[in-house]
């Protein structure tokens, strides 16, 4: 098994916890030494130790330490022999995805998701395709605007959510970000300078929610285009970005049209763009709208990874306007589209969007959720229904 995820999201006490059910061996190539002893005898490593072998942060290995695995798990029938723990997609490397290929499953692991910490059963997805009339209640939610701001500026990484002062918070943020563009990303991509790359993520942080232009965002870092896509990608690789690529019944459109991009957490933009609670709670916000729409997004984003069914996440937006934030799709074709407002009121404009794509998809159009700072639940006619952002994790 592999299990992938951002430094401190916790796969390290998942591996632990693993280990004290199981037993076997952990090892984590933080350790220098252990580094250096998979990195000059790949074959003797992988062979010394009892199964399950637990290997953490498996990318500081090398190319060769993953093939001396695969060779160990042909030569052996054995399932469950290795867990492998990265802190970035190591197998987006073609040649690792090709070795493992058919030989392992993957689990993604995030920081907190919302509906962790509150203990809740059913997630918000499997409920919004199982039994949307479910939500169409009059049930007022105890979150208000400010709780909504509090959790977006605190984020969801578990080692800074126990930090009580934001000043501690703030310098957690700013040496995790030091730590892996200076140690997994110049690892990772044999970068000299990888300065760029904190500017390129700050530059994200401001255009989160948002469809990146290359050339635009080239231009103002002094960088070509082709340099930002692959720059891009490596914080993707990392888990500091993810991309949200654009729905269309038209597979080749999907193909050629921009994905919005997203920081993976919200406390994290909210650091990287210096504002905290009380500056989204504030009369003129620029960054308010679009930190509430990668909140919804990444806690979605984490209640499909435990989804019961299979599903893919998207956005969507038509040349004449209509656009909606979020599209889940199964892969039966029904859909369920989410639109995020940071506003205490909604009204029938807010809905055009899931609207004009309920007419257009018809009976696999599942129902269409505005999510907003509110607390009632509110009814907009066929298929469309106004929510608490609390819904996403609150019964």
């Amino acid at each position: 098994m592999i299990v992938n995820g951002p430094r401190q999201s916790g796969k390290t006490t998942l591996l632990r916890q693993l280990q004290a059910c199981r037993g076997g061996t952990y090892l984590t190539l933080d350790d220098a030494s252990l580094r250096a002893a998979a990195q000059a005898d790949p074959e003797v490593f992988v062979a010394d130790g009892s199964r399950p072998m637990m290997v953490d942060e498996i990318q500081r290995g090398g190319d060769d330490l993953v093939l001396a695995i695969k060779a160990s798990v042909d030569a052996s029938p054995s399932r469950g022999q290795f867990v492998l723990a990265g802190s970035t997609r190591f197998l987006a490397t073609p040649s690792l995805s090709e070795s493992l290929a058919g030989r392992a499953s993957i689990a993604e692991v995030w920081p907190f998701a919302q509906q962790e910490l509150v203990g809740g059963d059913t997630s918000f997805l499997t409920r919004a395709f199982e039994d949307p009339e479910s939500f169409r209640t009059t049930q007022h939610s105890a979150y208000g605007r400010a709780d909504y701001f509090d959790l977006i500026a605190r984020g969801f990484y578990p080692e800074a959510m126990a930090m009580r002062s934001e000043l501690a918070r703030d310098e957690w943020y700013t040496a995790y970000v030091q730590s892996i563009i200076d140690t997994d990303i110049r690892e990772m991509a044999r970068l000299d300078e990888p300065s760029s790359l904190g500017r390129l993520l700050r530059l994200v942080a401001a255009s989160t929610a948002q469809e990146l232009n290359f050339v635009k965002t080239g231009s103002d870092l002094g960088l070509h285009r082709t340099t930002v896509n692959r720059y891009l990608g490596l914080l993707e690789t990392v888990f500091l970005v993810q991309s949200l690529p654009p729905w269309s019944r038209n597979l080749n459109a999907r193909a050629v049209r921009r994905p919005k991009v997203h920081i993976t957490d919200t406390g994290l933009a909210a650091h990287l763009l210096s504002v905290d609670a009380e500056g989204l709670g504030a009369r003129v916000s620029p960054a308010r709208g679009a930190l509430v729409e990668t909140f919804i997004v990444n806690e979605l984003t984490k209640q499909a990874t435990w989804s019961p069914f299979r599903l893919n996440l998207f956005h969507w937006r038509v040349s004449q306007g209509a656009e909606v934030d979020l599209v889940a799709e199964r892969t039966n074709g029904r859909v369920v589209g989410v639109e995020a407002k940071a506003t205490d009121a909604v009204g029938p404009d807010d809905f055009k969007g899931l609207s004009t794509l309920r007419d257009s998809l018809g009976d696999q159009f599942v129902h269409g959720f505005v999510l907003y700072t509110g607390r009632r639940s509110l009814a907009f006619g066929d298929r469309l229904t106004a929510l608490p952002i609390s819904a996403l994790w609150d019964r």
